[in-house]
């Protein structure tokens, strides 16, 4: 019941200030119920099919001032809207610290590490389980391509490997877990799931995936490559199938290897489909060591593009935990 509660709570809070972004740029007489349902239409489709490209396209646009450099740019957007003479001084000033704050390196990596801290902790109150090796039937690699809920993409490919760094360090991983697991006897899978390929049969990336975890000693017929999960829901799903159809039963678990920022929402995912997840969190962003050095800390200081850009990836990963929620596709509110 409160969960329900939760979920329509949220879904007036989203109406409400979709309602109050449309009457800042289009006067009333202009916002007629045409372009209401049509609003209403694309917030329905992208429920309907997520992973839709014109949906996630429309989604980006709409969602725009939820993000510290699409929030600045609305704020500058009302301050103008009399004109650069009138402009209002307060909302440039607003502006101003949206951008100045999401832009910081110290807040950029204070927002990450309260996010890890909540995954570090999840852990902890599970007991930091191990990986027991007579149940764990697959290591499952979420790649960076499935992290937004709305059928957006990073490119995660290069012309060169296949893979860029930090996907190799992901495989590296995977690969020294799944040693882990056979130096105690068991043989799990290795699942990654990529989604789509860039280009229509191009397999260029599953091949650089198979090369780089064969040579950490995954061998060849223990690897699956997932080119059908668009997102982290999507992913989940087909990696259930592909365990259904390969024997797995309810009490086997498996080893989910995912960005620290979004293994909370990977692990509640899997949860919800009835598959017990152990958490293994990479690419952990640390917080800047600040000892005596007042140089370091002056820089840490000094905005850039860099810190905006992990800011605005802790911000998609609450706005894509929200989406989840609204849609049942969590376990439990947030929680791993």
């Amino acid at each position: 019941m409160f969960e329900l509660l939760s979920r329509i709570l949220l879904w007036l809070l989203i109406f409400g200030a979709l309602w109050y972004i449309f009457i800042q740029f289009i006067p009333r007489v202009y916002l007629t119920w045409l372009g209401g349902l049509l609003v209403l239409s694309f917030i329905i489709l992208a429920f309907f099919d997520p992973t839709d490209r014109t949906t996630s396209i429309v989604w980006n646009i709409l969602s725009l001032p939820l993000r510290p450099l699409g929030l600045t740019i609305f704020l500058l957007l009302i301050a103008l809207r009399d004109g650069v003479k009138k402009a209002t001084g307060n909302l440039v000033l607003a502006a101003l610290l949206v951008l100045l704050l999401s832009s910081t390196p110290i807040v950029a990596f204070w927002l990450t590490n309260q996010s890890q801290q909540t995954v570090f902790q999840s852990i902890q109150a599970q007991g930091d389980r191990p990986a027991d090796p007579a149940t764990v039937k697959a290591i499952v690699v979420i790649s960076d391509n499935t992290e937004s809920s709305f059928g957006t993409r990073s490119q995660v490919t290069t012309a060169q490997a296949g893979v860029d760094a930090a996907e190799t360090s992901r495989l590296n991983f995977a690969a020294q877990l799944y040693r882990e697991q056979a130096d105690q006897g068991n043989n799990p899978l290795v699942i990654v799931s990529t989604g789509p390929p860039r280009q229509e049969n191009d397999d260029s990336q599953s091949q650089a995936i198979r090369s780089t975890l064969t040579s950490g000693g995954v061998p060849a017929d223990r690897i699956l490559v997932d080119t059908n999960g668009a997102n982290v829901r999507t992913s989940a799903v087909e990696v259930e199938r592909l365990l259904r159809d390969r024997g797995f039963q309810g009490g086997d678990d498996i080893v989910v290897v995912a960005s620290a920022l979004n293994i909370r929402r990977a692990v509640s995912t899997f949860a919800q489909l009835g598959v017990d997840a152990v958490p293994r969190p990479t690419d952990l962003v640390g917080f800047p060591n600040l000892p005596n050095n007042r140089l370091l800390l002056l820089q840490d200081l000094i905005p850039s593009v860099d810190a905006l850009a992990l800011t605005t990836r802790v911000f998609e990963e609450y706005l894509s935990s929200i989406y989840y929620f609204l849609r049942g596709w969590l376990v439990a509110p947030g929680g791993l």
